[in-house]
Formats: structure tokens, C-alpha cells, sequence
């Protein structure tokens, strides 16, 4: 067994002192990502004084290997000793304050990558006034002055994938299947915890309806228990699910705002929903077992997160958490949202989600022009494809049954699915297809990079989109905040391209000094096709260039019910629009 002990002797300099207690010497590292965020974090650089000393206390040479390893080298026990520096408040790095302590266990917590049969045992001292919260292990909460808390885990994948939080929570719980949810939440917020206990158990019960697995004869829910892990800021968002639990962020006095609670409640519907989604309904190529020093690359991410994120809209709805009304505003919003960014016609789905490690949570100056989200296009490819499927099967058939049958056939197993062939070959299956036409739908909106065929999508289902706004003055870019102009991004669709770069500092606009203040009022007073002169600064040299005023796009979009539709595009919508709860 490894044994960690956690301390914070002073939160308030934001360092966690860690013990790591190994039965050898070997090379030991940090990883270099968490479970659920696909990004080379490299927790290790937060780490500073590292040193070991064997039982008695003597002194054991370490030596750095790499940006995540050092090498200790001993033959029996040693203890490594090392402090970790936290003060990154989000769902997937470490925070040390006096009034939370929040990390992920792959965060702090060095392992040695060869010892792939050890177990592992996190011991934590509680503050006074304090309850710990972990979800690995039979206890999963402990208060202070009590025993310290202790969690265990039987692999490293299983230590690696689970939050620890630490503060003065407020708790809730409730039983879904004779299965016990808990909520946990920081204090200070503007929230209705009771409101909050009764919605996410509408949620569990909607996600639960719609994998359907009791009526497959499979458990109903994919977990022993579960734990909401609430945290706040002062403006913030961000979710990370877990095996067995989620941790969500949100504005602190966000809560009570009706669209800020519905963005919490479809926050909580989509880490809920990974539970099943990315979990266990993985694609073979994103174990476990994982090796946590180096990337994992999958083309999939579209279908498991952006998968994802259509189900959030669609569990929201069907708990009765959202109105109809709201739900088709909702999704034409992710439409509009897709339509804003040219990058969505010069990388696929496959590319988006294989290239996570290198550039989603790295965007540059010119990622709206070279790049799209999995999460945004893969969501609105999902709906155009439940829609699809609905439209070639009658309303009978949908993304729901595609889902369902991969968790009857892997994820109930814990086995991964063979990634790319599993979602395409069920989908054809589902759509009737087999000779030609599911491919050529597959290769455009998946492999390829053309428009996503929504409208068409929606067509057969007696709905429209609807755009409205825009149709003013428009130069196509944007300027940061306060009174200098400087331009930070440039869409390539618009006027401003090869006339403004990034870094330009806008002065002038045809002889007339103008600032943050009054920017919009002025490109509001301009004509659709007018030439505008513009004096800039660009890396310290002023220069003037025309620019030429072009007609905006649309601002909003809105989805609306066809009045005179066939039966059959009658059946479609009805199926489509259906809901397995009364709203609230």
C-alpha cells in the first residue's frame, strides 16, 4: 500500500504539505493531466522543496529526471516529503485558502507509473468546523473532530479520478433507486438549497429514464452512490465529472437569477450525465488504464462531449427544469453560437476532437478562424442527427436507442467501445441505411468540414430557425475592454480581414479620435458599404488604412413550430418533443 497525509499548516500562503509513504525507492511522478480535461497541465511545476529519508530518518538522494519525475533511490521504504502551491480556484486545479481546500488527487498526489498492483490510502486532518468530502473508498465524508479522514482507493486510474474539497459545507441528499445522492455546496451563495436538492433529483431521474437500462434488465443507475460538489467565486464556470461524482462552479450570487439557475441545473445535468457518458461509454482508445505522463488521443470527443452537451439541453427539458419554450431557445442559441465562428468550416469533428491536447484550451488570436469546439458542433451535429434518424425511422428511432445500445453492449461492462466504428456502424444500423446513404451524411457532418444541414434536419421535423438582429454596420471584429481599442481577434469573413491585424490599436476613424466609450455608438452611425479611414498603431508605428463597412450578421436565431406540417413530419416533432416529466 501507498500511504499519502495531506496538511495545510497554513492556508492562507496556499500550500499543501504532502507525506508519501512508499514500500520502495524508485522514479516517481506527478501526472501531467487530469481525468475529463484534456490539456498537459503539468501538476508537477506547483511542487518545491521535494526530499525523502527512509524510516529511521536518514536522508535519501533525489534527483530530478524530467518535468514530471524524480528519482529517489532506495531499496526499502522511503517517505517523500514535498508542498504543493495552490491558489487556482477551478474544478480541475489545486486551491488552499482558509475557508476551502480543493484539488484533485491527480493534482498533488506523486505514484510511481510502474507499480500497476499497489493500492492506495489518502489520510486528511480536518479543520475545525470543516466536513472533507472524497468519493473514493466506503466513507466518503468526514467532519471535524472526528477520526481523521481516510479514503482508499484499489487502482491508481481509480485514485486518479477523484476530487478532494474541503470547507464548512452545506448538505443535501436524496435516494434515486434506493441510491443516495448527496449535495455538497460552499456557503455564502444566494441559492435555495431545497430547491436545488429536488432539481438535481429530477435530473438523475431524467438521465436514468433516458439510458433506460432497467428495461434492459441492467441496473438503472451506473453507480453505488453519487456527490454533487458545488463550488463558487465571484464569476466563474466550469464543471469535471468523476467516476462517482461531479464538481460544478458557478457565480457565487448566480444562483437565484433564473437564467443563472438554469445554467446550473444544465451544468449539473451535463457532469451528471458523463456518469454514463465518457465514464463508461468510452471508446476503446481512452482507457483505463491510463498513463497519466503523456496524451491520449481519440477522435470521439465530439460524440462525448458534444454528445454531451445536446443531452443537457434534452435532460433539462425532460425533467421539466426547462420550458419547451426555452428548450428550442436553447438549441438555436448552440446554432447561432456555431454559425459566429468560421472555424467551423475549416476543421472536422474528428480533427476538433483529436487535436483537444493542443489546441481547445490553448486558443490563440486566430482560433475562431481555424478551429471549432467538439462540445459546440458536436452538440449540434447530435441534434441534427437525433433528428435525422427520427425523420428515416418515423419518430420511432433516435439518438436515445444509439445511446442505449452502447451501454447494453460496453459501458454496462466497463469495456471500451472500438472508437469511430461503434457510433457510425450503430448509427447506419439505426437509420435503415446500409447502402450508401448513412455514410455519405456520416462523411459530411463528422469527417468533413461543410455547413452542419440543421435547417434541413429541423425541416423534417416542422421546425424553422428563425434568424433576426443584425443586418447593421459591421467591421468583424473585436476590441478588448477599456478606453485603448486594440483589436484582439479578426474573423476572416468579415471587412476587418487583411485590413486590421490582432495588437492594432485603433485612434481614429476618419479624422475623429475614438475610445472604448464610444466605439459602438460610432460603427453604429456608419453606412452598410461605406469606406471608413482609419488611423491605427501597429507595433509602434501609425498607419492609416480604409476599411470597408459591411452588412452584420444575424444576432439571434430562435426555433419555431411549422403550423401546416405532414403527418409525418407531425410524428417526428411529436417524438422529438416529448417529455417523461411534468414541468415544475
Amino acid at each position: 500500500m501507498v500511504r499519502y497525509f495531506l496538511s495545510a499548516r497554513d492556508p492562507a500562503n496556499h500550500r499543501l504539505q504532502v507525506e508519501a509513504h512508499f514500500p520502495h525507492g524508485g522514479d516517481f511522478a506527478f501526472a501531467s493531466w487530469a481525468p475529463g480535461s484534456y490539456l498537459m497541465r503539468e501538476f508537477g511545476r506547483h511542487a518545491r522543496d521535494v526530499s525523502a529519508s527512509t524510516p529511521d530518518g536518514a536522508g535519501v538522494a533525489v534527483q530530478r529526471l524530467s518535468r514530471n519525475e524524480w528519482r529517489v533511490v532506495s531499496d526499502g521504504p522511503v517517505t517523500v516529503r514535498y508542498e504543493v502551491y495552490c491558489r487556482e480556484k477551478s474544478v480541475r486545479t489545486p486551491y488552499v485558502g482558509e475557508d476551502l481546500w480543493f484539488f484533485l488527487t491527480s493534482n498533488v498526489l506523486i505514484y510511481d507509473p510502474t507499480d500497476v498492483g499497489a493500492t492506495y490510502q489518502v489520510e486528511l486532518t480536518v479543520p475545525q468546523g470543516f466536513t472533507a468530502v472524497c468519493p473514493l473508498g466506503e466513507q466518503h465524508a468526514f467532519t471535524a473532530g472526528h477520526t481523521p479522514a481516510r479514503w482508499h482507493a484499489d487502482t491508481l486510474d481509480r485514485l486518479m479520478d477523484a476530487p478532494i474539497a474541503v470547507a464548512p459545507f452545506e448538505h443535501t441528499a436524496f435516494d434515486v433507486d434506493g441510491v443516495a445522492h448527496h449535495h455538497w455546496i460552499e456557503p455564502g451563495h444566494n441559492g435555495d438549497l431545497a430547491r436545488m436538492n429536488v432539481d438535481l433529483q429530477r435530473i438523475v431521474g431524467a438521465a436514468r429514464d433516458t439510458v433506460g437500462a432497467q428495461h434492459r434488465g441492467l441496473p438503472p443507475l451506473p453507480y453505488a452512490s453519487y456527490h454533487f460538489i458545488t463550488l463558487h467565486m465571484a464569476r466563474g464556470h466550469g464543471g469535471l465529472e468523476h467516476n462517482d461524482c461531479c464538481v460544478l462552479l458557478r457565480p457565487r450570487l448566480g444562483f437565484a437569477d433564473p437564467k443563472g439557475y438554469e445554467e446550473f441545473v444544465t451544468l449539473a445535468a451535463h457532469e451528471h450525465f458523463h456518469a454514463w457518458n465518457v465514464k463508461r461509454i468510452r471508446p476503446d482508445k481512452l482507457g483505463p488504464p491510463f498513463d497519466y505522463r503523456r496524451e491520449h488521443y481519440i477522435r470521439d470527443l465530439w460524440w462525448l462531449e458534444g454528445g454531451t452537451v445536446y443531452y443537457e439541453e434534452r435532460l433539462a427539458y425532460r425533467a421539466g427544469l426547462v420550458s419547451q419554450e426555452r428548450h428550442l431557445a436553447r438549441m438555436a442559441e448552440l446554432v447561432r453560437d456555431l454559425r459566429s465562428q468560421p472555424g467551423r468550416l475549416h476543421q472536422s469533428l474528428e480533427d476538433s476532437s483529436f487535436d483537444a491536447w493542443i489546441k481547445l484550451y490553448r486558443p490563440t488570436e486566430d482560433s475562431r478562424n481555424s478551429t471549432i469546439s467538439y462540445y459546440l458542433k458536436g452538440a449540434v451535429v447530435v441534434w441534427a442527427m437525433d433528428l435525422e434518424l427520427l425523420a428515416r425511422t418515423d419518430g420511432k428511432v433516435g439518438v436515445d436507442q444509439l445511446l442505449a445500445e452502447l451501454w447494453a453492449t460496453w459501458g454496462s461492462r466497463d469495456v471500451g467501445y472500438p472508437e469511430r466504428e461503434a457510433l457510425f456502424d450503430i448509427a447506419r444500423r439505426l437509420a435503415g441505411e446500409p447502402h450508401g446513404g448513412w455514410e455519405r451524411w456520416w462523411a459530411h457532418h463528422v469527417q468533413g468540414t461543410g455547413e452542419v444541414q440543421i435547417d434541413e434536419a429541423c425541416a423534417g421535423a416542422g421546425l424553422r430557425l428563425v434568424p433576426s438582429g443584425g443586418g447593421g454596420p459591421w467591421f468583424g471584429m473585436d476590441v478588448g475592454p477599456g478606453e485603448r481599442l486594440v483589436v484582439t481577434t479578426v474573423r476572416e469573413d468579415g471587412p476587418s480581414a487583411g485590413v486590421l491585424s490582432p495588437g492594432d490599436e485603433l485612434l481614429a476613424f476618419d479624422g475623429e479620435r475614438v475610445l472604448g466609450a464610444d466605439l459602438t455608438e460610432r460603427v453604429r452611425g456608419f453606412r452598410v458599404g461605406q469606406t471608413v479611414t482609419v488611423l491605427l498603431s501597429r507595433d509602434g508605428r501609425v498607419l492609416t488604412r480604409t476599411l470597408p463597412v459591411g452588412l452584420a450578421p444575424p444576432t439571434e436565431l430562435k426555433t419555431e413550430l411549422n403550423s401546416a406540417i405532414q403527418a409525418h413530419e407531425q410524428r417526428v416533432r411529436d417524438a422529438w418533443l416529448s417529455t417523461r416529466s411534468p414541468p415544475t
